[in-house]
């Protein structure tokens, strides 16, 4: 398969049975082993779609409630969304799976090793956030709700979602500039902002309290699963390599590989392919 063929996509949504309404799309392959990319909105796991396809991956992203195409679910908590994950891996016939999660998708992807085991194969954590317990965060949803809301005013159309990005990025580290430079890479980025702010402010708001701001409802030294992996920039500015460190080390099965030249962005851009073959390595095919 060439390496320019388009990735075929399929967009879905998926009544649940509480009645929400839960967004997603397929990226490449209809069947076979898979991968669930947990991100800012489903869109971001184009990040990982050129290297899935062309490994014969089914990659499917997810939108969380309030967020994209999926219905806001009141009073949710970090570990509800496994039984999300599960409501659709069941609809698509799909037996085990693995998860990544890119920066505020950590948490989730973390949720589902704790909470499912037995379903996942593999479990990702790229740039991922981890258990913040800083006085400041107590008071977190006074600040960050006024916040969220002047965001959602810049991303509102993709238009301005450039604009806006070119601003907020200035000052970000170099390798995350120079990927944003990528037509592709800036267009996609541009994408999944605009889709995590589809519904306004109010969903990514509260995702960002579940998973910086309040209690996740297990301890990281709790997950048992096995086959964990995480991958950090060590000049990551939005998600400090101490905090990546900290997480590898509280987790009882991790292999952590940290990159001295790489940022926020820039090492899921740069080691895609290193993320999904890793990832996929211990995967069975299921059908």
């Amino acid at each position: 398969m060439s390496s320019t063929d388009p990735v075929e996509t399929h967009e879905c949504t998926l009544h649940l049975r509480d009645g929400r309404t839960l967004g997603y799309t397929i990226y490449g392959m209809p069947t076979g082993k898979t991968l669930l990319y947990f991100g800012g909105s489903r869109l971001e796991a184009e990040f990982l779609a050129r290297p899935a396809q062309q490994a014969g991956i089914r990659l499917i992203g997810i939108d969380r409630p309030g967020m994209g195409r999926s219905q806001f679910q009141e009073g949710r908590r970090l570990l509800d969304w496994p039984a999300d994950v599960v409501e659709v891996a069941d609809h698509l016939q799909i037996d085990r799976f693995a998860v990544v999660g890119l920066s505020g998708g950590g948490p989730y992807a973390l949720a589902c090793a704790y909470s499912i085991p037995d379903r996942l194969t593999a479990c990702g954590i790229v740039s991922g956030v981890g258990p913040i317990r800083v006085r400041f965060y107590q008071r977190l949803p006074w600040l960050l709700i006024p916040i969220m809301w002047v965001m959602s005013r810049f991303f509102q159309n993709e238009e301005q979602a450039r604009s806006s990005l070119t601003h907020f990025t200035r000052s970000w580290p170099e390798p995350d500039r120079k990927s944003l430079l990528a037509p592709e890479i800036r267009d996609l980025w541009t994408a999944s902002m605009v889709e995590a702010f589809r519904q306004g402010a109010r969903g990514l708001t509260y995702d960002t309290l579940l998973g910086e701001g309040r209690s996740w409802g297990f301890k990281l030294e709790d997950v048992a699963f096995p086959t964990m992996y995480l991958w950090h920039g060590e000049l990551d500015q939005d998600v400090p390599i101490v905090m990546g460190r900290a997480v590898a080390r509280r987790l009882p099965h991790c292999q952590a590989t940290y990159y001295p030249g790489e940022g926020h962005i820039s090492l899921i851009v740069n080691y895609r392919e290193e993320i999904v073959t890793t990832l996929m390595a211990e995967a069975r095919t299921v059908h």
